[in-house]
């Protein structure tokens, strides 16, 4: 029966999650780990058992003509898709458990540095910057909600005239047009993660919207202060994001690996065959795959106007067998 079947996977999953995240006791040859003792205790009960997402490779040809590549081009964001570090969730969990609280408090004698196994290392907007090779140039602030209309906004992610007002509390992932959905796969892993990916906020709606008109964003400092909240928020979440980043900063800085420390395998790649196994399992649980029309990124839509939606079925599903094609 069905529902057995989900059952066991399900419980097999959970298996399999309890033990990635049931970490023994490393062989530490003698590397101070934890600043005070009172972190000790604060690592066996906050981050010891916090699951470390992975950022994804981008296998960049499989989207060679897709806004997906363009945005890369546009933002300079090739290391960002590029095969990331390996990541080393031992590391990374005691990166969080030892996080400088006032890391950007200009007082601080420790302002932009964060202990890491017995050294204070450089962690800053500027660090990212550069371990990424982007430049601050051309940066466009993201816009707030009172400073867009939201319902263009929706016309454009989802591509047709009916998408306002949300028939949802939030965005669907479902309901994007397929360049869009690609994008979102992206930005959700390595850019502003989330391991929600079937619905999203206004706020990565706006994002979204941002960056497929090609307006760039201030990765590095988005990124710093997406781990800066995380570093002093103890909180419920059970995951740890930008494991690869965190790893590679380290390890570049002289950060010292245990004797045997054991790196995780790397996250599945983001390519033309997993899109398609997404949208397979998308139109499995009844979702709707849209046709949307092509769309030119960086284009701006008058305030009166949505995308216009192909008139001819047939050359609508001609693009999708482009699309099709072009995705391998």
């Amino acid at each position: 029966m069905t529902w057995v079947r989900h059952a066991a996977q399900a419980q097999s999953y959970c298996l399999r999650q309890r033990k990635r995240t049931r970490e023994r006791p490393p062989d530490d040859g003698d590397i101070p780990r934890f600043r005070i003792d009172e972190i000790k205790d604060s690592y066996t009960t906050t981050w010891a058992s916090k699951v470390c997402h992975k950022e994804r490779q981008v296998t960049r040809d499989d989207f060679s003509h897709h806004l997906l590549e363009r945005v890369i081009q546009h933002c300079g964001w090739h290391k960002v898709a590029d095969a990331p570090h390996a990541a080393y969730p031992t590391l990374v969990r005691e990166f969080f458990a030892n996080f400088n609280p006032v890391i950007d408090v200009p007082e601080s004698p420790h302002r932009y540095k964060t202990w890491v196994r017995g050294q204070w290392i450089r962690f800053s907007p500027t660090i990212i910057d550069r371990y990424y090779g982007l430049t601050r140039t051309e940066v466009v602030p993201l816009p707030s909600p009172h400073e867009l209309d939201m319902a263009l906004v929706a016309r454009y992610l989802y591509g047709r005239d009916d998408a306002w007002p949300l028939a949802t509390p939030q965005f669907m992932h479902d309901q994007l047009t397929r360049e869009l959905r690609v994008l979102l796969i992206f930005v959700s892993s390595n850019i502003n993660p989330t391991h929600q990916r079937t619905r999203f906020t206004e706020h990565r709606a706006i994002l979204l919207h941002h960056l497929a008109r090609l307006r760039k964003i201030d990765l590095g400092a988005d990124i710093f202060e997406f781990i800066r909240e995380l570093g002093i928020a103890v909180d419920s979440q059970h995951t740890i994001h930008f494991s690869c980043l965190i790893s590679g900063f380290c390890l570049t800085q002289g950060v010292s690996l245990f004797p045997i420390e054991e790196s995780d395998p790397p996250a599945l790649l983001l390519n033309a065959r997993s899109v398609e196994n997404s949208e397979t399992k998308i139109a499995a649980g009844g979702g709707r795959v849209h046709i949307a029309p092509s769309m030119n990124a960086g284009e701006d839509y008058p305030d009166d106007a949505a995308p216009a939606a192909g008139s001819d079925l047939s050359i609508q599903l001609a693009q999708l067998m482009a699309d099709q094609t072009e995705m391998g």
